[in-house]
């Protein structure tokens, strides 16, 4: 009776956490999110769930509640065509803020202390306090000439077989953790909206 009582209860658990909108941690771990032991995560909080494969939380981090962890950005994909993809690494021992964002490409070192609604991108070394954000404003043109010049040089996939909607594998979630380390980034294709020089007339699934 024990074993179905607690069958029911992570029953009602992931059915509460589908109704507030809460990722389901064993789904997105079973997809190759990488999870620590130790780790304690508030709710309510954004996880990818588009490329949980490309996340590691590593042991005894804490995540306050409005955490959003993002590791594919779609802003430019008018202007481009592409989706960009990053990795995000949170070392042993972090501890990040209430309403936090962590970006694409963002390796955060152990011991590190995110505060509350920083925004983060790149590297951040062992032991550092980051706090703040800063908003500025700048032309378009800079950032596309910037995905391109990346794109360029950066691994590139296709969308079938490459996304959580075209069956990727685990060799491929493999090579794209392996592409991605260091803070690289890398590209898929992604649908644009009617009007853009981007737009396919069939865009894949989930876009």
């Amino acid at each position: 009776m024990l074993v179905i009582g607690e069958a029911l209860a992570g029953i009602k658990r992931r059915v509460v956490d589908r109704m507030r909108g809460d990722p389901n941690l064993q789904r997105l771990v079973a997809q190759g999110l990488e999870l620590g032991v130790g780790t304690h995560i508030s709710r309510p909080i954004y996880i990818d769930q588009l490329h949980p494969w490309l996340i590691t939380i590593d042991d005894y981090v804490t995540l306050g509640p409005y955490v959003a962890i993002i590791t594919h950005d779609t802003s430019l994909v008018q202007h481009t065509g592409q989706t960009r993809l990053g990795r995000v690494v949170l070392g042993k021992r972090v501890y990040v803020g209430v309403g936090a964002i962590l970006l694409p490409g963002t390796t955060v070192g152990e011991d590190s202390v995110l505060g509350a609604g920083a925004v983060v991108h790149g590297d951040v070394p062992p032991g550092s306090l980051v706090i703040g954000n800063p908003a500025k404003i700048s032309a378009i043109k800079s950032a596309v000439a910037w995905q391109r010049a990346s794109a360029a040089r950066a691994p590139n996939w296709p969308h079938q077989g490459w996304t959580i909607f075209s069956g990727i594998t685990e060799e491929r979630k493999r090579a794209q953790r392996e592409a991605l380390a260091n803070e690289g980034s890398g590209y898929v294709p992604a649908g644009a909206s009617p009007g853009s020089p981007f737009r396919r007339s069939n865009p894949p699934k989930g876009q």
